[in-house]
């Protein structure tokens, strides 16, 4: 029975339909989930400009081919992960098949091609590449080399199909260059008469024109300036790095997101020298077995290697950086002895078994980074995402201890610092959820994130100063970054300036159309500006985008609330208790128990609305007028200090100061008040007429005359 190469991609299938629902993991999040750019199909931009690969420019890749690939994924079916997945498990299954065809050809005998197929399709090393879909770039650049060696070496027809398999490959990742170095490899098994070396020039004319764009766009330079860890230490730590791969391969049943794997500086460890003689052993091994299959398949291993070997990376070992050299070990082992079949089908079926539970493991950030934490709990970078997956999930305090030991690991590691922010946001910590993103800055100046959090932070505190300059540093740093435009919106819309709040919730939606933060905001702008129906439609705009968007949903409701006439504090009451963690609800409520002279009540509301949210516009306008009317003079007039400070320009807010003091007998300071609302509207009527009653004698017994509509004094 002749062996068919459908089996090889059946097989990849019913290993792997099992992931086609996994979520999205780590690095999917900026590159991806967060990435606008693709959200677009815009494909000049990511032939041209490596920033379009991720959300974070200091993530810039060029790899134009995979942003194609996923920004077709996007038009298909958003954010759906099944397609992805799809495309990950075909791709997968077509460089199987493109393993079967080349080891088929190679060894003239096609069972021992249908074994080596059927053990690359299964082999759980691959399920990094197939289920983590930012290493569909791994599968691409994969299938590119394998297809290209497998046309280059078939009829002359076929070369040009090689030469656009090869240019797909360089377009899905750097280490497509492999091929020359592979091609070269199976030139060098034909007998010498028979040898072509003039057909490899169109190769290396596409690998200088591919070195000039990447150098040209910055790419490359960017890449190889990164000082990562010494070329000493790379060079050891990457020779012990080799024996663990090979460990993984023939055992792979501590695989894990994080490998618990350290770097060596110098080659006088005992794990280097052993890896030394190790290899220097397989070496001679090969060098004895010259043009022999067994030497050709170990050379292929050592060229796939060899640019993760020399270029230094953040993460040591990766399981997806042996997709393309595991080819090379499937030459090595003797897949077409008959003997051996029974052998081989046991090995198929427990690998494919091990592939299937590993699937699992990539289900979701949570068990993923639970499998990480566990196997490797002396890796920071574990603990620090296992922190991050832990606080996706609500468990706030877990997530704190994950994040502690990330730090004692690695206390230089700035995006734990970043992350460990909203942990203590969420624990009611602000001055060490502060600390944390100012910590973070200090690691790594250019993380726009926490430039952003450290804003919306300030903004909610009160800090519109502080808030402004971290917001327009995080824009600056990524202009894409959409919560801090949203964030700048809302700074500018709690000073008083409509227009350019309204420019940056449109911008944000420009950038990201799917922005629904920015529309909820702008809808409410739109309320505040008095235009009910734009208001009503945007916000139902953000629901259509975001169904569960309960923000909006809640503005909706309390649109229809006052439309209804019932703006009154009993509906709100009802609000309220359906949303009790909405600090604008309690604000509205503790305005309207304020209109109807219940200053007690609207007290307690604008203290539940400061608890929840301490920068929240409007709130010390209401507390400075609802602690006035309850004697408490100094919560009041302080209350007008925070007022003023959220919205400077505003002379309504002097006048209820002006009052607040005057009522405690502080009349100098009242009267500088007075001339401060002067200065910034010279015709207001209430002060002029304040400043007359401070400056003419004692204050009347009657107070003064304040801001209506603005003030609820």
């Amino acid at each position: 029975m002749k062996p068919r190469w459908w089996w090889i991609a059946l097989a990849c299938w019913a290993v792997y339909l099992n992931s086609a629902g996994n979520s999205f993991h780590y690095d999917d999040s900026h590159a991806i989930v967060e990435n606008p750019h693709l959200r677009t199909l815009d494909l000049p931009r990511f032939f041209a400009d490596p920033t379009a690969f991720s959300a974070e420019p200091a993530m810039a890749m060029y790899r134009p081919v995979l942003l194609s690939s996923l920004a077709l994924n996007y038009a298909a079916g958003g954010y759906q992960v099944l397609g992805y997945h799809l495309v990950n498990i075909a791709l997968h299954s077509l460089a199987a098949v493109l393993v079967f065809l080349l080891v088929g050809r190679w060894c003239a005998s096609p069972w021992w091609g249908w074994w080596a197929g059927l053990l690359f399709a299964v082999h759980p090393i691959h399920t990094q590449a197939v289920n983590y879909i930012s290493s569909r770039s791994e599968l691409l650049c994969g299938a590119g080399v394998l297809a290209a060696l497998y046309l280059a070496g078939g009829p002359r027809g076929w070369r040009p199909l090689a030469w656009g398999a090869y240019a797909l490959a360089l377009g899905s990742k750097e280490a497509a260059v492999v091929l020359v170095p592979l091609l070269a490899l199976a030139e060098w098994r034909r007998a010498a008469p028979q040898r072509q070396w003039r057909d490899h020039l169109p190769f290396w004319v596409l690998t200088l024109v591919y070195l000039l764009i990447i150098t040209a766009n910055g790419f490359l330079p960017r890449s190889l300036g990164q000082e990562v860890r010494p070329f000493l230490a790379q060079v050891c730590t990457q020779f012990k790095a080799l024996v663990y791969y090979l460990q993984l391969l023939a055992m792979p049943v501590r695989l894990c997101a994080e490998h618990p794997f350290h770097p060596s500086p110098d080659p006088w460890s005992g794990a280097v020298l052993l890896t030394l003689a190790l290899l220097l052993s397989l070496l001679w091994c090969a060098w004895r077995a010259a043009r022999r299959l067994p030497s050709a398949g170990l050379a292929w291993f050592l060229a796939g290697m060899g640019l993760t070997f020399f270029t230094p990376l953040n993460v040591l070992v990766n399981e997806h950086r042996l997709y393309l050299p595991f080819l090379g070990l499937l030459l090595v082992l003797p897949l077409g002895e008959g003997r051996l079949r029974w052998a081989g089908g046991a090995a198929v079926a427990l690998l494919a078994l091990l592939s299937f539970q590993r699937n699992l493991v990539w289900q979701d950030e949570y068990t993923l980074w639970r499998d990480a934490a566990a196997k490797a709990p002396g890796m920071f970078r574990a603990q620090s995402n296992w922190g991050l997956a832990l606080y996706q999930r609500g468990q706030t305090p877990e997530a704190l201890a994950a994040f502690e030991a990330s730090l004692r690991l690695n206390p230089r590691y700035a995006k734990t610092w970043s992350n460990l922010g909203p942990v203590y946001e969420d624990l009611g910590r602000p001055d060490q959820a502060e600390k944390a993103y100012q910590q973070a800055l200090v690691l790594e100046p250019g993380l726009a994130g926490a430039h952003g959090n450290l804003g919306r932070l300030r903004l909610e505190r009160g800090d519109l100063a502080g808030a402004e300059e971290a917001l327009r540093r995080a824009l600056v740093l990524d202009p894409w970054h959409t919560p801090a435009r949203v964030n700048l919106g809302r700074l500018l819309q709690r000073r008083g300036q409509p227009e350019q709040a309204g420019q940056e919730y449109e911008e944000a939606l420009h950038r990201d159309p799917g922005a629904a933060e920015a529309l909820n905001n702008l809808g409410l702008l739109h309320l505040e500006q008095g235009r009910p129906e734009a208001g009503r439609a945007v916000l139902e705009q953000a629901l259509v985008l975001r169904p569960g968007y309960e923000e909006a949903r809640l503005n909706l409701e309390l649109l229809q609330v006052r439309g209804r006439g019932e703006g009154g504090a009993e509906a709100l009451d009802h609000l309220a208790r359906r949303y009790p963690r909405q600090a604008a609800v309690w604000l509205a409520l503790g305005q309207a128990r304020a209109a109807g002279g219940d200053w007690r009540g609207a007290a307690q509301a604008g203290e539940e609305a400061r608890r929840l949210s301490p920068g929240l516009a409007g709130v010390a306008v209401l507390l400075g007028g609802a602690y006035h009317q309850l004697g408490r003079l100094p919560e009041a007039i302080e209350s007008c200090r925070q007022a003023i400070a959220q919205a400077p320009g505003q002379a309504a807010l002097y006048n209820n100061l002006a009052a607040a003091l005057a009522a405690a007998g502080q009349r100098g300071e009242a009267l500088e008040a007075t001339r401060q609302a002067l200065a910034l509207e010279p015709g207001n009527a209430r002060a002029a007429e304040n400043l007359r009653r401070l400056s003419g004698g004692p204050a009347p017994p009657d107070g003064l005359t304040v801001e209506g509509g603005e003030s609820i004094f």
